[in-house]
């Protein structure tokens, strides 16, 4: 089993610093729409960078597991945050995909690796917004 640990520091006004042991820290503020400034890192990045990563991260594993000749990949991530009944909550994040394989048959090979990353990624298992993955996978 694995065991991670952060540690949350506030360093006046809105700013937190977030660190990991052994790992560069992070200057994190809220959104400018909630008083935070420009050009800073927000807990909604981190957790939509967090899904992105983790499915980029489980879509390698599946690519070494089911042997696809992976040129590229790259993906963009979005989220909407919307006031409920029962405060701010991300409703959905959506993770378009744009990956290069070296044939044919490995076009149906990662759209299935990318489907089964969907699955199987811990972080996207840990929220509880829908989480949508969009592949659009072409050959060299």
């Amino acid at each position: 089993m694995a065991h991670f640990e952060t540690s949350a520091t506030w360093k006046g006004g809105q700013s937190v610093e977030v660190a990991s042991a052994g790992k560069p820290a992070h200057s994190i503020m809220p959104p400018p729409e909630f008083g935070g400034e420009d050009g800073h890192w927000t807990p909604e990045d981190l957790l939509i960078g967090a899904v992105e990563s983790c499915l980029l991260l489980t879509t390698l594993h599946m690519v070494k597991t089911m042997s696809i000749n992976l040129v590229s990949y790259s993906s963009s991530a979005s989220g909407e945050l919307e006031k409920t009944a029962e405060g701010l909550r991300i409703q959905g994040i959506n993770v378009n995909i744009q990956a290069t394989v070296g044939s044919d048959e490995d076009v149906e090979k990662m759209n299935k690796a990318v489907e089964t990353a969907e699955k199987f990624c811990p972080v996207s298992a840990a929220v509880s917004c829908p989480i949508s993955a969009e592949a659009n996978v072409s050959t060299q």
